[in-house]
Formats: C-alpha cells, structure tokens, sequence
C-alpha cells in the first residue's frame, strides 16, 4: 500500500467533483498559458482524470493547436487552471508545470532524463488515454488542421443554418420544453478512478489507431488558490509545493 499522502486541497477537489458530478460542466475547466509573443491565451478543457498517487490531472487536445506551440516553448511551460463548480460555488485556480505526451514526443524523447522513465511517457499510456475516448471524440484527430480554411462551403453553411434555427427556438423550446445538460461524446473516467486501469484499456475497442495529432497534456501542480463563496466571509485557502502543501488562510 502506497504511503502517499494526498494534501488538503486535493482531497476538497475530488469531494467537489462528487458533490457536482450531475453538472456536465463540472468536467470542463479554463487553461491559461503565455504565447511565443508573450500575449495570454486561454481556453476551455476536458479533465480526463488524475494520475494515481500524484497530484498530476490530465487532459487531452490535439498536437496542431496553439496551446501546445505555448507548452513546446524552451521557456518553462506553465499553465495556470481556473475551475469553478456552479453547485458548490467553489473555485480552483491551480498553477504549475506542463508536460505532453504523442507519437512523436515518445519517439524523440531523451530517455537519459529521468523524468520520461515514468510510466507516465509510455505507449501503453498514450494508449490507455486514447482508448478513454469515444469513436467520436477519436475521430476528431484526423480532421483538418485547428484555424485553417474550411473548405467545404455547402457543409459550413447547413451548419451556420444549424445554429441560426437554435438560437431563434430558444433554450426553453428545445425538447419539447425541458433543457438537458448532457455531457459531451466522450468517456470522462471518474474523479477518483485511476485513469491507467488496465483492465478498462484493454477492453476498451478502438475504431482508430492512435492519431499522430493525439496529444495527452499532464498538469503538475505547483501552487493552488481555494474559494469558497458560501457563508459570510468568504473561505479562501492557499498552498503550494513549496510550503509542503500547508494551506494559508486568508482574506477573500
């Protein structure tokens, strides 16, 4: 049995998953990183899960983004997380460091350093992401490169058609009067599964092999913010590696 420790803030995170686990958005999260020109760059992701016995999440994107032209700067690739869950009124910021993991980077990687002799910097553990997703989600891998031209005029079209009529009906109209709040085509793993379960990789059925676009994106915590807007006042805890992840309480 492992000894690891899991810190406070960790252990509030897979509560608040818990408690909100019937949102769909309590999946998604904000990543905010720094451009080659210096300019801030932020985005919506999908968390994929944590790795066990570490405080390491994980999430995937496809290598020809510009987030990854941020991570695969020589300066250190940082990130910064903004994670606000509606139900519980909480709010994560988590800081630290990125790490990625493809095809390619697997075959070019220096494996003197030791930090990509972790299990971590693996095909098997490309694989076992990769085969997390939905034929669907997988599909998306092979599409046409992020921000180029869309070439098929007829498709872009029915499509703006599409979202044209959606937003004439408005939300109340949709299904017969009830919104859903479905999630998205994609197998999230549970906030307190271990996303390297073998037994589900090598179940699971692929209808792709692995795109050289896939892209695993590990976020290392180095430092992390809490905010709790319920109750007067506000609960705001800090913490960082640093510190040996001791929480500061502190004015909101």
């Amino acid at each position: 049995m492992s000894d690891f420790k899991f810190p406070s803030w960790r252990q509030r995170l897979v509560r608040s998953l818990h408690v909100n686990r019937s949102q769909a958005q309590s999946k998604y999260f904000q990543v905010a990183s720094v451009s080659e020109d210096g300019l801030p760059k932020n985005r919506t992701m999908v968390f994929r899960g944590f790795i066990p016995e570490s405080l390491n999440l994980v999430s995937v994107t496809d290598i020809r983004s510009d987030k990854v032209s941020d991570w695969q700067l020589d300066t250190p690739r940082k990130f910064e997380i903004c994670w606000y869950f509606a139900g519980s009124r909480e709010q994560y910021r988590i800081a630290g460091n990125v790490s990625l993991v493809s095809n390619a980077i697997l075959k070019n990687a220096d494996y003197s350093d030791p930090k990509r002799k972790s299990v971590v910097f693996s095909e098997t553990f490309l694989r076992q992401q990769w085969t997390n997703l939905s034929s669907g989600a997988q599909e998306q891998f092979f599409w046409p490169s992020p921000r180029t031209p869309f070439d098929n005029k007829s498709n872009t079209d029915d499509r703006l058609a599409d979202i044209k009529d959606a937003n004439a009906i408005g939300p109340d109209s949709i299904n017969g009067g009830k919104t859903t709040n479905k999630a998205p085509q994609t197998k999230v793993t549970n906030s307190e599964s271990q996303i390297n379960n073998s037994e589900k990789s090598n179940n699971a059925e692929s209808a792709f092999d692995i795109s050289d676009h896939f892209c695993v994106v590990i976020f290392t915590p180095l430092s992390v913010d809490y905010l709790n807007l319920k109750g007067s006042p506000q609960l705001r805890c800090l913490s960082d590696v640093k510190n040996n992840w001791l929480e500061l309480v502190v004015n909101a």
